[in-house]
């Protein structure tokens, strides 16, 4: 039987970070915030998560490097596990979205011209 690892996400962008590597290549991670709200008794309770999103295909990495704070962003893509060990050997881990698509939708006009560059050509 098949499988599928597959996330969508429709949040706000809390950060961006662009690491440019010797060779040209760019890797972005964007955190992205998702929240729902739900009834505790008589009680509307707000839930946010924060998601960590990696874009590394180098297309994708130079249009999301463009991604600003306060945008709205449609993210595609797989979860995935990164483990490592700290420096004292204990082992850790970090889940994160390997983002293979977005699309970045405006939340104010200060926004507007960086949006149109990201948009430029998307096959969505």
């Amino acid at each position: 039987m098949s499988t599928i690892n597959r996330v969508t996400l429709l949040g706000n962008v809390g950060s961006v970070e662009v690491k440019e590597f010797d060779n040209g290549r760019k890797l972005v991670q964007v955190s992205v915030a998702t929240s729902e709200s739900y009834k505790k008794g008589e009680e509307w309770v707000d839930k946010t998560e924060w998601h960590r999103c990696i874009f590394g295909i180098p297309n994708l990495a130079e249009r999301a490097a463009k991604i600003q704070k306060g945008d709205k962003v449609y993210i595609e893509g797989a979860i995935q596990t990164n483990a490592w060990k700290d420096k004292d050997g204990n082992d850790r881990s970090i889940k994160e979205i390997n983002c293979t698509m977005f699309r970045t939708f405006l939340k104010n006009k200060n926004n507007a011209e960086a949006a149109e560059k990201v948009d430029e050509a998307m096959p969505f």
